[in-house]
C-alpha cells in the first residue's frame, strides 16, 4: 500500500482555542492530483454542525485533554512546513527559479549534444509525471492563505486563537476631484513619456544594428548604448507582467468558495512572474549603482586629471610606439641567434616600421598628447557622472582599440603571410607524395606529376623552408602583442559585463530572506512523536552559481575562444583571432528578448491599461 502525505503547517502543532474545551478537527483540502494540505483546526461542534463539503475533509482529531493528534489513516506521512507569507513574496518551488528568460536558457560549451538532448528530453512534460503530484501540492502550499480565507468564509466561527496572525489594515482614502484630476494628468504624462522614450530607444537600436554597418559588432560603446536601449524598451513590458497581468487567475482551482479570494490572486501566485520582478528591480538597482559608481570615479578623475594625463602620455607612447618599434627593429637583427633571411627580414621590418610611423603620426601622437588626454579624461568624468561608469569604461575600451589598430594590422599581415606560406608548403608536400588537394570536393586525390613539376615544386619548397624562420619570428612576435591587447580588452569588457549583469537584487534577497528566492526544496526527518513518520519541508535558497551562471558561461566562452587548445590550433594554422561581440556577448542579454517589443503593441497595451484604470476610478 502506498502512503498518503499530509502537509501540516507548523503553527498548528500547539493550536488551542481560548474559551473552547472541546476536541479539534484538522480540516484539510485536497484537489485533483494533490495531497492533503491541512488548513486549520476547527471545533468538532462546528464541523458536525456545518457538515464539511468537498474539497474539505477531516484528517485528524485532537481530544481536549490530549496533546497528540489521532489520524484517520495509519499509512499517512506527515510533512510539516512553514506557511509562506504571500505579502513578502515567499513561496515553494520544486526546482530553482530561473533569473533568465525561458527562451534564453543556455548550457555550457562542455556539454555534448547527447547530454543536451537528454536534458531536453528529461525536461519534457511527459517525463515529469513522477513529480506532478508534488508540484500540484506545492501550488496549494503557495496559495495557503487564500485557501484558509475561503475556509473561514464558508465555515466562520468566533473563537479567538492564541497564535492568530494579525491582519493588515488598509486604510482607503477617497481622493478629491482635484487630486483625481492631478493623478489622471500625471498618468497621461507618464504614459506619453514612456512611449516617447521607447520610440527613441527603438530608433537608436535600429541605427546601431543597421545591417550594412552594425556598430554593435565594432564598438563597445555602441554595445553599451544598445543594451540600455533594449532595457528601456523592455521596462514597460516587465511592469505589465509584474503589476497588471491577469492571466494568472486561470491557475486558481474554480469552486464557489473562492469568489472573493480570487480578486487578489495575482499577489497569491508570485512564482510565475516573480523572475520578472527580480530582473526588473535588479536592472534598476544596477543602473542606479552604475551612476553612483560613475559619480565617484568622475569626481576622482576631475580631481587627478592633471596628474593622470602626463603619466598616460608616457605609458601610451612607450607601450604602443617605442616598445613596438624596438621589437620590429630587433626582428631584423637575427633575434636569439636565429639566422634569418636578411632581405625578407629587412622588407618586413621596413613595412612594419612605415606602418608604425604612419600610425604614430595619424592617431597615436594626437590621441596621446597631454592636452588631448586631459580633454578625454574630462569627457570620461562627465560621462561617468551622467551615463554611469560602464559607459566611461566602454569609451576607454574603444579608445584603446583605436590606439592599438597598428598591432592588429601587424598581426593580420604576418598571419596572412604565414597562412599562405604554410598552405603552399602543405600543397608542395602532397606533390612529393604523388597527391594533390581537391578543393571542390575538399579531399586529397592521387595524381601523377611530371619530372619538371617535381623539380620546380622541390625548388619552391626549399625556398619556403628557408624563409619560414623569418616569417615565423614576425608572426610569433606580433601574435603575442595581439594576444596582450586582446587580454586588456577582455579584462575591461568583463568588468563592464559584471557591472551590467551583477545579480545584486537576487543576492540581497538571499541575504534578507532566502525563502523569497527559492532554489528547490529539502525534506528532513524529524524525531517521531507518534507512530507516523514526520518530515520537515524546507525551502533551499537559490545557489550563488545559478545567480552568476550567465556570467560564468560568458567567462567559459571567452576562455574557450581565446585561451584554449582551439586558440592554439588557430595560431598554429595561421587563422585569425577576432572578437565577435555579436555572438560572444549575447549570453549577457539573457534577461532581454532578442528584439525590442513593437512600440505599437506596447502603446495599445498601455492605452488599454490606462483606460481600464480610469473606468475603475470612476
Amino acid at each position: 500500500m502506498s502512503r498518503h502525505y499530509i502537509f501540516w503547517p507548523q503553527n498548528l502543532n500547539d493550536r488551542k482555542i481560548i474559551g473552547c474545551n472541546e476536541s479539534l478537527a484538522a480540516v484539510a483540502i485536497a484537489l485533483r492530483g494533490t495531497d492533503y494540505v491541512v488548513l486549520d483546526a476547527l471545533p468538532m461542534s462546528l464541523v458536525e454542525k456545518e457538515r464539511l463539503e468537498s474539497p474539505y475533509t477531516i484528517v485528524g482529531i485532537k481530544d481536549s485533554g490530549s496533546n497528540r493528534w489521532k489520524f484517520s489513516d495509519e499509512m499517512m506521512c506527515i510533512i510539516e512546513f512553514r506557511v509562506p507569507k504571500i505579502e513578502l513574496l515567499q513561496f515553494f518551488s520544486l526546482g530553482p527559479i530561473s533569473l533568465t528568460l525561458p527562451e534564453k536558457e543556455y548550457e555550457t560549451n562542455h556539454d555534448c549534444k547527447e547530454t543536451k538532448s537528454l536534458r531536453q528530453l528529461w525536461g519534457h512534460p511527459r517525463y515529469q509525471a513522477h513529480d506532478k503530484r508534488l508540484r500540484q501540492s506545492l501550488k496549494l502550499l503557495n496559495l495557503f492563505n487564500t485557501h484558509l480565507s475561503a475556509l473561514h468564509d464558508k465555515y466562520p466561527y468566533h473563537f479567538t486563537h492564541t497564535n492568530k496572525l494579525g491582519q493588515k489594515i488598509f486604510v482607503v482614502v477617497k481622493s478629491w476631484t482635484f487630486m483625481r484630476t492631478v493623478r489622471n494628468a500625471f498618468a497621461y504624462v507618464s504614459f506619453y513619456l514612456t512611449i516617447s522614450a521607447c520610440r527613441i530607444a527603438a530608433c537608436i537600436y535600429l541605427i546601431l544594428n543597421w545591417s550594412y554597418l552594425p556598430l554593435v559588432n565594432i564598438s563597445v560603446t555602441a554595445q553599451q548604448i544598445d543594451l540600455r536601449c533594449q532595457q528601456v524598451c523592455y521596462f514597460p513590458v516587465q511592469y505589465l507582467r509584474i503589476n497588471m497581468n491577469v492571466s494568472l487567475r486561470k491557475a486558481l482551482p474554480r469552486f464557489r468558495t473562492y469568489s472573493e479570494a480570487s480578486a487578489n490572486l495575482r499577489k497569491d501566485l508570485p512564482s510565475k512572474y516573480y523572475p520578472d520582478y527580480i530582473r526588473f528591480y535588479n536592472t534598476l538597482w544596477l543602473m542606479l549603482n552604475d551612476v553612483s559608481f560613475g559619480l565617484i570615479c568622475g569626481s576622482l578623475l576631475l580631481e587627478k586629471c592633471d596628474d593622470i594625463a602626463p603619466l598616460l602620455h608616457k605609458v601610451i607612447t612607450y607601450c604602443l610606439y617605442d616598445f613596438i618599434k624596438t621589437v620590429t627593429l630587433l626582428l631584423a637583427q637575427n633575434p636569439g641567434g636565429i639566422k634569418l633571411n636578411e632581405e625578407l627580414a629587412s622588407f618586413l621590418s621596413d613595412l612594419f616600421l612605415w606602418t608604425i610611423e604612419f600610425s604614430n603620426a595619424m592617431f597615436i601622437r594626437p590621441l596621446a598628447d597631454t592636452m588631448n588626454l586631459r580633454l578625454f579624461i574630462r569627457i570620461l568624468a562627465n560621462s561617468n557622472c551622467i551615463f554611469g561608469g560602464t559607459f566611461a569604461l566602454s569609451l576607454i575600451v574603444d579608445y584603446f582599440s583605436i590606439l592599438s589598430i597598428h598591432i592588429y594590422l601587424f598581426y593580420r599581415i604576418s598571419s596572412k603571410i604565414y597562412y599562405w606560406q604554410l598552405n603552399i608548403m602543405i600543397s608542395l608536400f602532397y606533390l612529393f607524395c604523388g597527391k594533390k588537394k581537391n578543393i571542390l570536393r575538399n579531399r586529397v586525390d592521387n595524381n601523377f606529376f611530371q619530372l619538371d613539376q617535381l623539380l620546380l615544386g622541390t625548388l619552391f619548397f626549399i625556398i619556403l623552408v628557408f624563409l619560414t624562420p623569418t616569417v615565423l619570428a614576425c608572426y610569433i612576435a606580433y601574435t603575442i602583442l595581439r594576444m596582450a591587447a586582446i587580454t586588456i580588452e577582455i579584462l575591461l569588457e568583463s568588468f563592464i559585463s559584471l557591472l551590467n549583469h551583477f545579480p545584486l537584487f537576487a543576492l540581497l534577497l538571499r541575504l534578507k530572506d532566502p525563502r523569497r528566492i527559492p532554489g528547490g526544496i529539502s525534506l528532513r526527518l524529524k524525531e517521531r512523536t507518534s507512530d507516523l513518520p514526520h518530515f520537515e519541508l524546507k525551502n533551499k535558497p537559490l545557489s550563488i552559481y545559478l545567480m552568476f551562471k550567465p556570467f560564468v558561461v560568458l567567462m567559459d566562452q571567452k576562455r574557450d575562444t581565446f585561451y584554449s587548445t582551439k586558440t592554439l590550433k588557430k595560431i598554429l594554422l595561421g587563422k585569425p583571432i577576432a572578437i565577435k561581440r555579436n555572438k560572444l556577448y549575447q549570453i549577457l542579454y539573457s534577461s532581454l528578448p532578442n528584439t525590442p517589443i513593437d512600440i505599437k503593441s506596447l502603446y495599445d497595451k498601455l492605452e488599454h491599461l490606462s483606460t481600464a484604470k480610469e473606468k475603475k476610478i470612476d
